[in-house]
Order: structure tokens, then sequence, then C-alpha cells
């Protein structure tokens, strides 16, 4: 069984994420997909690595995005079993809208085209937990 467990500290990661890191930008190791439309978010989501995916709603305006989008970028390595992908809130509004996102950053946990988990981080939060089953 793979667990995903961590702590997210705006404390930690906020200086890293105000030196320039954007919310579309990626590692050179990073494996995220970028969504450019309904189809390629419904493909990810039914088909993904194994058949597992996680989607990450983000914004480029989005503070909590610039800080969260690093830690994924790095997840993205580490799983090589599961399709990691970014979605542009403002670019695919009605694709956001369809899904029931309403904060920013929200993931969604596919697995065999299910949604099995779903989380949202709101700004107010000082910290994150974080623990999925991904098996």
């Amino acid at each position: 069984m793979n667990m995903i467990r961590g702590v997210v500290s705006s404390r930690a990661i906020g200086l890293r994420a105000l030196r320039g890191s954007r919310a579309f930008s990626a590692s050179a190791s990073s494996r995220v997909k970028i969504l450019g439309s309904d189809d390629a978010y419904t493909q990810i989501a039914t088909e993904g690595a194994q058949g597992k995916a996680i989607v990450y709603f983000t914004a480029k305006w989005c503070p909590p995005c610039k800080m969260i989008g690093p830690i994924y970028d790095e997840l993205s390595a580490k799983y090589d079993g599961i399709a990691f992908a970014k979605l542009d809130v403002d670019e695919l509004n009605d694709t956001t809208s369809k899904a029931g996102v309403r904060s920013m950053p929200t993931f969604f946990y596919f697995k065999d085209g299910k949604l099995q988990q779903s989380l949202s981080v709101r700004k107010h939060h000082a910290r994150w937990r974080v623990r999925w089953t991904l098996d």
C-alpha cells in the first residue's frame, strides 16, 4: 500500500514560494501534465498511469497554490505509478464548474476512472495534513 503523508507548513515553504515559484512552473524532474482542455481532463481522470491520477486545480493568482506547486512537482517525480496533472481554473472554467471545485488549491485523486478522494485547502489554514491511500 502506497501512502502519501505530508505536513505542509505555509511558514516552511512560504519563502521558497515568494522567490519566484509560479503556479505553472515545473522542475526538470517533474512529470506534471498541464491540462488545456476538458477532453484532456477527462482522459487523465479516466486513464491515468496504471489507472491512477491526481489532478491539481490551481490558479496563477493563488498564493497557496504557489507554495504547494513545487511540492506537487516533487511528488510527481517520486510516484511513477500515478499520473499527475495541473488544471488552471481560469482557463478551464467550465471544467472546474462541472467538477464542483470552489476553492484553490483542490486535488482530486482518481483510480480506475472514478473519483476516490478530494482535498481542498483554504487560504486561512496555517498547516495542512494530507494522507491519501493510493493503492
